[in-house]
């Protein structure tokens, strides 16, 4: 019993040393925020987060990310981390479409067609990835949502990262993650929104039944007007073009916040007053029970690092909706990351093999047994039909009982007043060549008897049941065709017949 404890123990120990760890990072026009979550048996525990921000107004904005990056490096432990990476929602185009087909292979070929009429630069220089939104109603089409990224942009990210030897296998937009987060949680209500504010801009989300419905980025800081003001003016706007193009009710019920400026209640105060709807701040270490490290060097600061959070965790639930960077990711990531499971698996599958090999070699062996009992038996009844016979070959005493049986079928076949053979099938081929393709004849009932055939149908008029007994009368087979019957059918438009040919 100690044995067993000591054992299980221990591979609890190995699971829990078996943790995945994924760096979230948030990427921003003047910041950058990065957390770092293992996840094992146990669940996911924040291991380490850092934040890195610049003035906005400078030019260099390139040079800081490098810069941001290489502090975060120095800050955070990055080596065999699996990263996710956003982008400011802001550099993307959203679209919301319906194609004909559901076929993901056939909607990424029209969908750059689909959008370009619509994009204010050439679809050749875009990168496009999209997600289907289920509707029941609609059966025949399929609706999408679309976002569209310039490639210069997209490479640029990809290149700022290499500086610290950074591939994701990810690259979303910022918010996009806690929308998923929120649109995945059991208790939020069917329809909601979600504003992730960062500085002058603001991306409202749309989510209904669990989905992101459509995407809009907005303006939320404009001189002379409140900032409140602009993100109520900027979710009314949104609520009603979400109605018109998903033609859905679209009712939230909640609208949740993330982002700089969101953390203070009189900002959300106002928000709800105005719109006459609850307004929560997103808190995802409370409403996923995330652990988390302690930090004394940095506090933790929920409008800062939640997108970044929201990346790591749902990457660990191998869901990533929008993906600009689903081809280049390099398939060494995958493999460091999995390589023991894959050794495990391949054993596991080296094992299954051999014993598919067992169960092969065993049941050719089976085979030849029955193969010699089926031998044994043919040799049994041929010895009883043909007891005189030498022959003591199974195959040939088969081939000769074959022989036999096919000698009896041939003496049991019908036989015309010349004593020549006939087959049903050399009635009805005799049937069918005499009788034109274009005759207008329906034939329901064929009966074939030793002496002679009943044929039964109808056809348009009382010459052509005249004109198919002379053409029968005209054949080999048939010695004498007698009209048995030919009367109007109940609709007065065909005439039912019944021929009778004696063989």
């Amino acid at each position: 019993m100690v044995n067993d404890s000591v054992f299980f123990e221990s591979r609890v120990a190995l699971y829990t040393d078996m943790s995945r760890k994924i760096l979230g990072l948030d990427i921003r026009s003047s910041s950058i925020a990065a957390v770092v979550i293992a996840s094992s048996i146990k669940g996911n525990e924040v291991e380490a987060f850092y934040h890195v921000s610049w003035e906005s107004d400078i030019e260099e904005k390139d040079s800081e990310q490098t810069r941001a990056l290489k502090i975060i490096q120095e800050n955070i432990d990055l080596k065999e981390v699996e990263c996710v990476a956003s982008f400011p929602a802001e550099l993307a185009f959203y679209r919301n479409i319906q194609v004909p087909f559901k076929e993901t292979r056939k909607i990424k070929q029209v969908l750059q067609f689909e959008l370009e009429p619509t994009m204010p630069l050439p679809i050749d220089q875009t990168i496009i990835d999209f997600q289907n939104i289920p509707h029941a109603r609609q059966q025949d089409r399929t609706s999408i949502l679309a976002a569209v990224l310039e490639k210069s942009k997209l490479d640029k990210i990809l290149s700022t990262l290499q500086t610290i030897s950074l591939n994701p296998q990810v690259v979303t937009i910022s918010g996009y993650s806690i929308a998923l987060c929120i649109a995945k949680q059991a208790d939020t209500p069917d329809q909601c929104l979600l504003v992730d504010v960062y500085r002058n801009r603001a991306t409202l989300f749309v989510i209904s039944d669990g989905q992101i419905q459509m995407i809009r980025s907005t303006v939320c800081n404009s001189s002379g007007v409140k900032p409140a003001e602009l993100i109520c003016k900027g979710i009314v706007q949104t609520v009603s073009a979400a109605e018109d193009t998903l033609g859905i009710a679209f009712q939230p019920k909640i609208v949740f916040m993330a982002g700089y400026g969101t953390d203070c209640v009189d900002f959300r105060n106002e928000v709800s007053g105005k719109l006459e709807i609850p307004v929560k701040q997103v808190d995802l270490i409370q409403d996923m029970g995330i652990q988390r490290k302690e930090s004394d060097d940095h506090p933790w600061i929920p409008e800062q690092m939640e997108n970044a959070l929201a990346l790591a965790t749902f990457e660990t639930s191998g869901n990533h909706g929008l993906n600009f960077h689903r081809r280049q990711f390099a398939a060494k990531k995958h493999w460091n990351a999995y390589r023991n499971d894959i050794i495990k698996t391949a054993i596991l599958a080296g094992v299954v093999f051999l014993l598919l090999l067992s169960n092969l070699f065993y049941d050719f062996y089976s085979m030849g047994s029955e193969m010699a009992d089926l031998n044994s038996r043919i040799s049994a009844i041929y010895k009883q039909a043909f007891p005189d016979s030498a022959i003591h070959d199974p195959f040939i005493q088969q081939r000769q009982l074959r022989a036999e049986v096919d000698e009896l079928k041939k003496q049991s076949m019908i036989s015309d007043h010349t004593g020549k053979e006939l087959r049903s099938i050399d009635i009805l081929n005799e049937i069918s060549s005499l009788l034109p393709k274009d005759m207008d004849i329906e034939l329901d009932n064929l009966v074939i008897g030793p002496d002679n055939v009943t044929i039964a149908g109808d056809t348009s008029t009382f010459n052509s049941v005249d004109e198919m007994k002379s053409l029968l009368e005209k054949g080999s087979i048939f010695q004498k065709v007698t009209i048995s019957s030919a009367n109007s059918d109940k609709t007065g438009k065909r005439i039912a017949f019944k021929l009778k040919l004696d063989l």
